[in-house]
């Protein structure tokens, strides 16, 4: 199935990057800052912020983006490693290479209120120490949140683009799958066609099995273990398309009977939607839905699990 557009985090219009950055300007405004910081590094989940802000990808180490309420951005990397990723691929013009990224970002914002998201937990320690003495840092990782969960529709069209990718996925793992495979051999094809969907290395596929029709419930990297045909299977196919938005999108797979654990979970959900329909409006938090959600499975005396997550 061939893609639906030729979207890319790297090719982006210039109203769609001024928005991002208006909406992060007006957050931070909001808030008393003078700038913000955004931190990435190339933890799965920890590199999308620098990405939603600059186009540029981290194959490996660090960067921070620098985004000041009145001034244009700068991107920011550390000359210990040269090759952080594919630097002309970012929209940001000021870029600097520095052998302490921490003593530049002090140097720039010094005196000032500056939001910094991945203070946490993205920030190197080198960094931070430098970075505390010479200005006031403020914890921003909801406000940043918030403010990127604004979605364009050309935001949404690319999430739709990622549950395509992903949902073929599936009918791919599904076409291959069959008991005695092993659980490496069935995930391969997908992905294969992943790579050639343009995801590139934004994917994390694993798998979550178990015997006599249950699940266990750890996902697992595909390995050597061969499916029973007693198993109960679910493939755990995360990825993100050319756009750069995250999707999963699972089913199970039970070549058997369901075990009498795992068979309420078919029927669970679809009665849960009428109880989420109040709290799904335009920024509601995620969190919102899922207590919904969870009320809602309450009534039908099955737990949530990770079918609300």
């Amino acid at each position: 199935m061939a893609a639906v557009s030729g979207q890319s985090y790297t090719a982006l219009p210039q109203d769609e990057i001024e928005r991002r950055y208006r909406l992060v300007r007006e957050g931070a405004a909001r808030d008393g800052l003078d700038a913000v910081i955004v931190c990435g590094n190339e933890y799965t989940g920890f590199e999308g912020a620098v990405t939603y802000l600059s186009g540029f990808v981290i194959v490996h180490r660090y960067a921070y983006v620098l985004l000041p309420v009145d001034d244009d951005p700068t991107i920011v990397f550390p000359t210990e490693a040269r090759y952080v990723g594919e630097h002309g691929t970012t929209w940001i013009d000021r870029q600097e290479f520095v052998d302490r990224p921490g003593e530049w970002l002090a140097a720039a914002v010094r005196g000032k209120r500056v939001g910094v998201y991945g203070l946490d937990y993205v920030m190197s320690v080198r960094d931070y120490a430098t970075l505390q003495d010479a200005c006031e840092l403020v914890p921003w990782d909801v406000p940043f949140d918030q403010a990127r969960m604004v979605k364009s529709e050309l935001e949404l069209e690319s999430v739709r683009e990622s549950v395509r990718i992903n949902t073929e996925g599936f009918w791919i793992f599904l076409e291959h799958f069959e008991p005695g495979k092993t659980a490496r051999e069935v995930l391969a094809p997908c992905e294969e066609y992943f790579v050639a969907q343009g995801c590139g290395r934004w994917t994390m596929d694993m798998v979550l099995d178990g015997p006599n029709g249950s699940a266990r419930p750890e996902f697992k990297i595909a390995g050597p273990k061969r499916f029973e045909a007693t198993d109960c299977v679910l493939p755990s196919l995360e990825v993100a398309g050319p756009g750069g938005h995250w999707v999963e999108v699972s089913r199970a797979i039970c070549p058997g009977p369901q075990s009498g654990c795992s068979r309420p979970t078919t029927s669970t959900s679809p009665p849960r939607l009428p109880h989420c329909a109040p709290a799904r409006q335009p920024v509601t938090r995620t969190v919102q839905l899922r207590r919904a959600s969870s009320t809602a499975a309450s009534v039908s005396a099955t737990s949530p699990g990770t079918r609300s997550g």
